[in-house]
């Protein structure tokens, strides 16, 4: 639930706390959202855990995860951008080069407060979508990793044996996201059951759950293949 810290179409999260009971209902384990939201969450939550999306330069790493420990959050997630220029995506001044290591120190930070970490890798930025073959997202992944993070957020490659070649070279813990709004219900379930057999171990998804029409029961159909190692035909039948 963090694309309102940086996105531009977001009318699906104009109410979070009731998207958030929403995927409670449905069987998530965690929310992820922006600072925002989550000091207003806090009444709904209950014991489901919260994940804080942030930003960093090398000027706010210690300011804001010491903010994250004092709302009381179970682990936070940023971004780092492999192979981006000056000037790209939205870095401002700073180079892909620079959000790794940005990430390196983001991450002995957290160790510092005992903070999970997850890195989003997105190789060339946003923008680069054309230039992210299998390969090049196996290996910002990998990237990701040794900056000492704990968990890996990852596009999906397309396929399960490019999918497990990617997760086999990451040192560590690889979630999946969502992507752009899907085509269909059966092609994101296609897509989770297929990443979770080549090895992920979970899913960190957004607009195709909260800008879901039925957002509890695509929740419970996303959960029964992870929880339960449902099939795409047994999650189905949550949503129909």
């Amino acid at each position: 639930m963090d694309h309102s810290r940086s996105f531009d179409s977001v009318t699906g999260l104009k109410n979070p706390n009731a998207v958030i009971r929403a995927v409670i209902a449905g069987g998530a384990d965690a929310v992820l959202t922006p600072y925002g939201t989550a000091q207003d969450a806090a009444e709904v939550l209950g014991s489901t855990g919260l994940w804080l999306s942030v930003d960093t330069t090398p000027q706010t790493v210690v300011p804001i995860v010491e903010r994250a420990v004092r709302l009381g959050v179970d682990g936070i997630k940023a971004e780092l951008y492999p192979w981006c220029e000056r000037g790209d995506d939205h870095l401002g001044s700073y180079t892909g080069k620079e959000t790794v290591m940005n990430m390196v120190n983001l991450s002995a930070e957290c160790k510092k407060w005992g903070l999970p970490l997850m890195a989003e890798a997105i190789p060339f930025g946003w923008p680069g979508a054309d230039k992210r073959t299998p390969e090049v997202t196996a290996a910002a992944c990998r990237v990701a990793s040794e900056t000492g993070a704990d968990y890996v957020k990852s596009f999906y490659t397309g396929d399960k044996e490019s999918f497990k070649t990617l997760v086999d070279n990451c040192s560590v813990p690889v979630l999946v996201l969502g992507g752009p709004k899907a085509k269909s219900d059966r092609d994101t379930l296609v897509m989770v059951r297929d990443a979770m057999d080549a090895g992920a171990v979970g899913i960190c998804i957004g607009r195709n759950i909260w800008g879901h029409d039925k957002i509890e029961a695509m929740t419970s159909a996303l959960a029964a293949i992870i929880h339960d190692d449902a099939s795409v035909d047994t999650a189905s039948k949550f949503i129909d």
